[in-house]
């Protein structure tokens, strides 16, 4: 049997609860397997339509056909032209985002921005569950080809540590921890990077997230949020601090 709640999923995900019914909903989810499914699918529509139209364009073909198609139908009544704009627009998206691939970097992003989308819906965001630092770094040992370092946090800093998993991104390993910020979460990844260079944080704004990267140690880093850049640039500084070597 379907969840009463499943017809909250489309206003939870556009954050058009208000506070009390948002927090109730997130508690929801963890529990509820059919919401958390339903999250996700919300957030990946919403995610392919942004990046597409943020990032192609229709052929100019496409766009000469829509407009002679639009100048033929001068008669038809204004709220048909205002319902069909939308359509169109979606479809253009959707038409650009098939035709061109994404760069190898996009890729990338997008494929931490799936798990890190993944990890909000899934009643077990994490595989090792812990806010002890000396536990979850030592239960990568020996799954991946590389270590790094996390920050020690004081009892009273803004950030909570919630665990860690392993992950698989564009075909390579990686550790995703996960980290808490008042409402919102954090998630840390973490490869080997092919040199040894490194690389300051670099910042973009996509699908209402703020992602960084960056690469120290060998290592090569994902920052990925939906908490404002301030408050991630936080615990970001904090991580490069702990693997400056």
């Amino acid at each position: 049997m379907s969840c009463e709640l499943l017809e909250k999923i489309a206003l939870y995900a556009d954050d058009e609860l208000d506070p009390r019914a948002h927090d109730a909903m997130a508690a929801h989810l963890s529990g509820c397997a059919d919401c958390s499914a339903a999250l996700a699918a919300q957030l990946d529509m919403k995610k392919a339509v942004r990046v597409a139209g943020k990032q192609f364009h229709a052929p100019a073909e496409l766009h000469a056909a829509v407009l002679k198609q639009s100048r033929r139908q001068e008669g038809v009544s204004l709220w048909w032209k205002w319902g069909l704009a939308p359509v169109t627009l979606v479809l253009l998206v959707a038409l650009g985002f098939m035709l061109w691939p994404r760069a190898k970097g996009d890729a990338m992003m997008a494929g931490l921005v799936d798990q890190h989308v993944s990890m909000l819906a899934s009643a077990n965001p994490v595989d090792v569950i812990s806010s002890d630092r000396h536990t979850v770094k030592p239960w990568f040992q020996g799954k991946l080809p590389f270590t790094f370092n996390q920050p020690d946090l004081t009892a009273d800093s803004p950030f909570k540590l919630i665990g860690g998993k392993l992950v698989y991104v564009q075909q390579r390993p990686g550790a995703e921890l996960v980290y808490q910020a008042g409402q919102h979460k954090i998630s840390i990844f973490i490869f080997q990077a092919s040199d040894r260079a490194e690389r300051q944080p670099a910042w973009n704004h996509d699908l209402s997230f703020a992602i960084s990267s960056w690469t120290a140690g060998g290592r090569q880093c994902y920052l990925v949020t939906d908490a404002n850049q301030s408050e991630a640039g936080e615990l970001l500084s904090l991580f490069r601090g702990a693997n400056r070597t």
